[in-house]
């Protein structure tokens, strides 16, 4: 929801202050045993453990291993998979309503839940990192479990271009009725809808690696390699190559 780096942040933070405590308390155990243990003419140095240095030291080395970490792609359960994708012309704040109205309506009828950032949101990850800025930010998923996402919508990275994408989801009937049904009154409403591609990693393509094909967007062919199995950049999605 374009507020990754809210849970990014406290993951790295909360490694390295564990890594920090607990490496700090196994090398007092060792320093201990060692002090006690060795015979009086070997002993040199301070009597007292210093906590202090060997905490900032552990600090040091555990911030950018929790920053790796954290940043690892994580596996994708197959229900997470994309399987489709849209840009609807949502222009005006006016479109906007009237579209969250229309999904709202249908993700009930589905007894799917819908959750919209709010303007304030939206504004404070802008001020977090301004490519982040968005007009609509919006998901649908099962009803009591927020990580079971069926739906997002959104123009974040692509500012003014609307898109949502759709999940397998864990029931792919009820998945695929609620897009049929969504998708049908959307293009209705806005017939300039445009279908997106969904690349063979996975991934949803950058708008800007996207050209305009007979019946939507197709990925360009210069810029096809990043979005292929085996071709793909490290960094991208692998789930749907595995």
């Amino acid at each position: 929801m374009g507020g990754e780096i809210i849970f990014l942040v406290p993951a790295v933070f909360g490694f390295a202050a564990v890594a920090t405590v607990g490496g700090t308390l196994v090398l007092w155990l060792v320093w201990l045993g060692a002090h006690r243990w060795s015979p009086l003419s070997r002993r040199t140095g301070s009597s007292r453990f210093p906590v202090g240095v060997a905490a900032s030291v552990l600090l040091v080395i555990s911030l950018p291993v929790g920053c790796m970490r954290a940043c690892q792609p994580v596996p994708q359960p197959e229900s997470a998979r994309t399987v489709a994708a849209f840009e609807v012309p949502l222009t005006t704040a006016v479109d906007r309503a009237d579209f969250l109205t229309i999904l709202a309506a249908d993700a009930a009828a589905e007894g799917l839940d819908v959750k919209v950032e709010t303007a304030e949101e939206m504004e404070r990850n802008a001020e977090i990192s301004p490519i982040r800025r968005s007009s609509i930010h919006a998901i649908v998923y099962r009803a009591g479990d927020i990580h079971q996402i069926e739906a997002r919508v959104s123009d974040q990275f692509h500012l003014g271009h609307v898109w949502i994408s759709f999940s397998q989801g864990e029931d792919v009937a009820l998945a695929r009725r609620f897009r049929d049904r969504l998708m049908s009154r959307t293009i209705e409403r806005w017939p300039e809808t445009l279908s997106v591609p969904v690349a063979q990693t996975g991934a949803l393509p950058l708008k800007e690696d996207l050209v305009r094909g007979d019946h939507g967007y197709d990925i360009d062919p210069t810029k096809l390699a990043g979005y292929v199995c085996g071709t793909a950049p490290g960094n991208a999605p692998q789930s749907a190559c595995d």
